[in-house]
């Protein structure tokens, strides 16, 4: 393996040569004017003090060439670490991939970025200080464990990379990386007054193929790095082109959804919500669609994600939430002499957290002048345990405004059940990958069944998602559930689409509910 020794200076492009501080040019121009001096005394017979000038000038000369060894160096070098910094480190590994083809066309780099997880709980609970000393001995460590079998830098904030030559195969960069990892794992004490602390790395890797640049082996390590982030941290990649794509859509989507609220390419579908003992609609669930002049109806699944890490999600839920009110204010309308139907809206984790949201709310319900008890606000299981107690602050306010709460994708996530008692919710809704093995799955069926009795012991409604056969619609009501939406009644339509009179147009299911081969006694 070629060998670098970590303190050595970089081998600079000319564009990239520190310029020099005034100062130092300054001391440059008197060391040569002194020198000019010495030999016009010297020639004018004034030994003594010629030879004075002349020291004078090698030891200023001298000082001159120390400060700007020093500068280059602050220049290319992370002063918190003492590592190479991104400058230094992309001019290395542009150097790295232009000469390897030149001496063995089968030798490969491989890139390694490594992100510290949850950094920002360090400087937030101990400090700016003790992190820095965190990322000190990050460096220390990572540096005493490549030595000089490759270059170590420090990109900028909790960002480290790694370059080595010579790499066989994908298995040796595992390995490699699996070392670093288990190197920034060991507890590390910030000072004698704190407990230990540990930290762990998401790492991506990259190796050459002959053909990179710096800057596209820098972004599929980058790639491979945020898909760690993505599979739960603490965890190593390694590239995949369909990493590459999956990121180029990623950008494509999050810039498509800057403009999409504003150029009206949302819709709202609404799915009918059934009464499983009368066989009648009783509301509806408002869904988001996204109807991309190029692409066509782009499912939530392609964008929701992107939408809530880039905080969209707000405006547009908030959006969906208005239509959603208008629409059924409308239906209460045209349907005043029936049942009032009710409409249920998803609200997102960075909806949840907006300390605006109760307001929000309360706004929308009096703009559209729909009836608040009719409003259902269904929030995931996973949403209402990240942060249990700040969630029953905003849903107690929520509640007060007279609209229901409902647990969306109940025993998908890890509730507390003390907290789930807490919670002023009136309704749990049992996840669709436990109704869809009803009857055929004994460990769905138990959960399902578990789902809705536990409901029905804390006097909660329940209500079952994605329900698409009637063998899934008679277990249901063997178990007693009370309300059921899904493509067996109807899938997710848009509101021209049902019209003024939903209800009407959607029919009656009594006839399926009640239908003798699916009949079971309610067990209340």
């Amino acid at each position: 393996m070629t060998k670098h020794q970590q303190g050595a200076e970089p081998r600079r492009r000319p564009h990239s040569s520190p310029p020099r501080a005034p100062l130092l040019l300054a001391a440059g121009v008197v060391a040569l004017l002194l020198g000019v001096v010495g030999v016009v005394w010297a020639a004018a017979g004034v030994l003594i003090a010629a030879l004075i000038l002349g020291v004078l000038t090698v030891v200023l000369t001298v000082l001159v060439l120390r400060a700007e060894r020093r500068l280059a160096h602050l220049a290319a070098h992370d002063p918190l670490t003492g590592l190479p910094n991104r400058e230094f480190f992309m001019d290395r590994l542009a150097e790295e991939l232009a000469r390897a083809p030149q001496t063995d066309r089968r030798r490969r780099l491989a890139l390694l970025f490594l992100d510290l997880d949850h950094f920002k709980v360090v400087n937030d609970g101990l400090g700016h200080t003790a992190g820095d000393r965190l990322l000190g001995e990050i460096g220390r460590r990572l540096r005493g464990l490549v030595g000089g079998v490759g270059t170590v830098a420090r990109f900028g904030g909790d960002e480290f990379m790694v370059l080595c030559e010579d790499i066989d195969d994908d298995e040796a960069a595992r390995e490699l990386a699996a070392r670093l990892t288990a190197a920034v794992g060991l507890p590390i004490v910030l000072s004698e007054h704190e407990n230990e602390v540990f930290v762990t790395a998401s790492v991506g890797i990259a190796l050459s193929n002959g053909h990179d640049t710096a800057d596209s082996l820098l972004r599929d390590a980058n790639a491979a790095m945020y898909r760690a982030k993505e599979q739960g941290r603490a965890r190593l990649e390694v590239f995949d082109p369909r990493n590459r794509d999956r990121a180029v859509d990623h950008l494509r989507t999050g810039n498509a959804l800057h403009r999409a609220l504003e150029r009206r390419e949302f819709e709202v579908h609404f799915q009918p919500v059934i009464d499983l003992e009368a066989g009648r609609v009783t509301g509806f669930e408002a869904l988001l669609r996204w109807r991309h002049p190029e692409r066509g109806l782009v499912a939530p699944g392609d964008f929701i994600g992107r939408a809530e890490s880039t905080g969209l999600i707000v405006p547009i839920g908030a959006w969906v939430l208005a239509e959603a009110c208008r629409q059924a204010a409308r239906w209460q309308a045209a349907h005043a002499d029936g049942p009032p139907l009710t409409i249920s809206v998803n609200l997102s984790p960075r909806q949840l957290a907006e300390p605006s949201l109760p307001a929000e709310v309360a706004r929308i319900i009096a703009e559209t002048g729909v009836h608040p008890d009719s409003v259902w606000l269904e929030i995931t299981e996973t949403t209402l345990m990240h942060d249990a107690e700040s969630a029953i602050g905003t849903l107690e306010a929520l509640q007060a405004q007279g609209v229901h709460i409902a647990v969306d994708d109940f025993g998908t996530g890890y509730s507390s059940l003390s907290y789930l008692k807490r919670f002023p919710v009136e309704a749990l809704k049992v996840d669709r990958t436990f109704v869809d093995g009803l009857g055929r799955d004994a460990e769905d069926t138990v959960i399902a069944t578990a789902c809705v009795s536990l409901a029905h012991a804390l006097g909660l409604t329940a209500i079952a998602e994605g329900v698409e056969s009637p063998a899934q619609l008679a277990e249901l009501r063997t178990l007693g559930c009370e309300l059921a939406q899904g493509f067996l009644f109807a899938a997710p339509t848009s509101a021209p689409d049902l019209g003024e009179h939903p209800v009407e147009s959607l029919g009656n299911w009594a006839g399926l509910v009640a239908d003798a081969e699916l009949a079971a006694p309610l067990r209340r």
